[in-house]
């Protein structure tokens, strides 16, 4: 059965167990997700215009990004409710802003769909590669809306599909190689990573929220893996859908798989040995109208 034939509720339950089962994974390899993915924390900073004594909830946090940041921008004064619907991902932020010892984090195991905080009490939301896998985005915006208060802001960012984009590719490439059946496309409703390519679509769900000076502004990420197996491991760590398509399969499935996959970064494989590929995405801002 796949995650888009499911209802919401059971999408979620599938989500919460996949992340969970990732917990480890993310938090293993937090320094190479932050190689890829940090300098998206800093956008949303700046796009949410985050400052000292803020109070700011992160929605679908992971192992704590961008909460942690945050956190050092707002200092002692302000306050960071780091939210996830995984526990287990939760644990992990808890432990390391334990081990930065930021003590104005606060974690709560949390669904951005019914987000469980009073009306107009925080400053800014933030989510960063979240809202793509969320079923009903109206939901998690409407509570977005009702959080923040008066003039409070709102940003996310999202990944986006250009044509020719290096992933997808590389992806499509090993599941043909194996004849695997390729990812379903991506569409808003249907949990995926690029189900929110559209970026007037989420303007348009922003402005139903009652939402307003919505903006979207694009971004390159420069991914950079020190080899083909770098990426290759990272990406089957990470990647629930993939997990699950090769789940079956035999051990000598999945060598030919990790053959057919290493075969096709070749046009992105540099002379130091690293892949080096652009990532593509946008980020989405928006605020509570301050009457």
């Amino acid at each position: 059965m796949t995650t888009e034939s499911l209802a919401p509720d059971a999408v979620k339950a599938r989500q919460r167990a996949g992340w969970s089962s990732q917990a480890r994974e993310f938090y293993a390899r937090r320094a190479l997700i932050e190689r890829q993915w940090g300098v998206l924390s800093e956008g949303l900073l700046e796009l949410a215009r985050i400052t000292t004594g803020d109070r700011v909830l992160d929605l679908a946090c992971g192992v704590g990004d961008p909460a942690l940041a945050a956190a050092d921008r707002v200092g002692p004064t302000g306050s960071v409710i780091a939210t996830d619907l995984s526990p287990d991902m939760l644990a992990f932020a808890a432990q390391r802003a334990a081990a930065g010892c930021l003590g104005n984090v606060e974690v709560h195991e949390m669904d951005a769909e019914a987000i469980d905080l009073p009306d107009a009490s925080v400053d800014a939301v933030l989510c960063r590669l979240g809202l793509m896998f969320l079923p009903e985005l109206d939901a998690a915006l409407g509570g977005v809306h009702r959080v923040l208060v008066p003039g409070g802001r709102f940003a996310a960012a999202i990944p986006w599909r250009p044509e020719g984009q290096a992933m997808p590719r590389l992806i499509g490439a090993t599941l043909d190689a194996l004849g695997l059946a390729p990812m379903p496309p991506p569409a808003p409703g249907r949990p995926g990573i690029f189900s929110l390519a559209d970026a007037s679509f989420v303007c348009a769900a922003l402005e139903r929220a009652g939402l307003v000076d919505v903006r979207v502004q694009p971004y390159t990420l420069a991914h950079d893996y020190r080899s083909p197996d770098e990426w290759l491991d990272f990406l089957m760590a990470l990647n629930v859908p993939l997990r699950e398509r090769l789940a079956a399969a035999s051990g000598e499935r999945v060598r030919e798989f990790r053959t057919a996959a290493v075969a096709a970064t070749a046009p992105w494989v540099r002379e130091d040995g690293h892949i080096r590929f652009a990532g593509h995405g946008y980020y989405a801002a928006a605020a509570r109208p301050v009457r």
